[in-house]
């Protein structure tokens, strides 16, 4: 973990507050010029009716199915942004309007439920298929776009189809000339012959729900070091083994049992911190054989 003690103290002063009474907004910060200039390249395009409207929240992603994207929250305040700057990379500005174009790509596939048709199918595949957090990409796969780093378009049909409409939007991407000849040139037609179809029609899907915003960030271990969608993802693995084994517990000892919870993930959680795994080698979670949790629910990116 950082050691803070070099941080500026109007910054580390942050560290024991709770997100939800920072009083952040997105209108009015420093990330909302982003958010216009994504409008203002779908304007280009001639999507007249496609605004996907942004949210802040703990990390980049598009609710799966919901045509609304999340902006992590730290970005709307300078300060935040510095405290992140110490904990993680910090994005700069080609990476805020790649990452807003990812998911402007999640948005515009449910918007317009382009995934339930026989032709997104035969394109991308099934967009039901298993959504794991951990894939093994093949480098240079002429079959898929390059946008985002770690070959991100071949982890799951929807991100495939989020980082072709991603490269499609980038201004001055030229990506006929770039990906001529490549079998990924069908998959950019695709894009672009849809955009010009739907691009005077209203989405299907306009009303979309948020996953969780600032305003529900009680809690403050964002910056204990372990990143949030670890958190969520043993959380879950958690939930699953419960519901697997009929675990139970007494709604009279509640808070007895959410501390037990509370102490026994952070332990493994710190696990992972130190170790990369969440229970050391040799040993193993009751009920499971795996010692890895399964990948974070479906955010789209991180």
């Amino acid at each position: 973990m950082r050691d803070f003690e070099s941080t500026p103290p109007d910054v580390r002063a942050l560290l024991p507050q709770r997100i939800s009474a920072l009083g952040l907004k997105l209108e009015g910060s420093p990330v909302e010029r982003y958010v216009r200039r994504l409008y203002r390249e779908l304007e280009r395009k001639a999507l007249a009716h496609f605004r996907p409207p942004c949210y802040l929240t703990d990390e980049w992603g598009c609710p799966s199915g919901e045509p609304i994207i999340g902006i992590p929250f730290y970005l709307a305040d300078p300060k935040l942004a510095r405290l992140e700057k110490e904990i993680d990379d910090l994005e700069d500005e080609r990476e805020i309007g790649m990452y807003l174009r990812h998911e402007a790509g999640h948005a515009f596939n449910y918007a317009y439920r382009l995934y339930d048709t026989p032709e997104w199918r035969d394109l991308f595949g099934p967009f039901n298929r298993p959504y794991r957090d951990r894939y093994r990409p093949v480098p240079f796969d002429r079959t898929f776009v390059r946008h985002l780093e770690g070959w991100y378009a071949q982890k799951h049909p929807d991100e495939d189809f989020a980082e072709t409409f991603a490269v499609w939007l980038t201004p001055r991407s030229r990506w006929r000339g770039r990906y001529r000849g490549w079998p990924a040139m069908r998959k950019l037609r695709y894009v672009d012959r849809v955009a010009r179809r739907v691009k005077d029609t209203e989405p299907s899907v306009r009303l979309a729900s948020t996953d969780i915003t600032v305003e529900e960030m009680d809690k403050i271990e964002y910056w204990t070091g372990v990143r949030r969608s670890v958190v969520r993802a043993l959380v879950e693995r958690i939930e699953e083994t419960a519901a697997r084994l009929q675990l139970q517990a007494n709604t009279r000892a509640e808070s007895t049992t959410l501390v037990e919870l509370t102490a026994y993930a952070t332990t493994l959680a710190m696990n992972f911190l130190t170790l990369g795994r969440f229970v050391p080698k040799g040993r193993r979670p009751p009920g499971r054989g795996a010692t890895r949790p399964a990948g974070p629910a479906r955010s789209c990116h991180g």
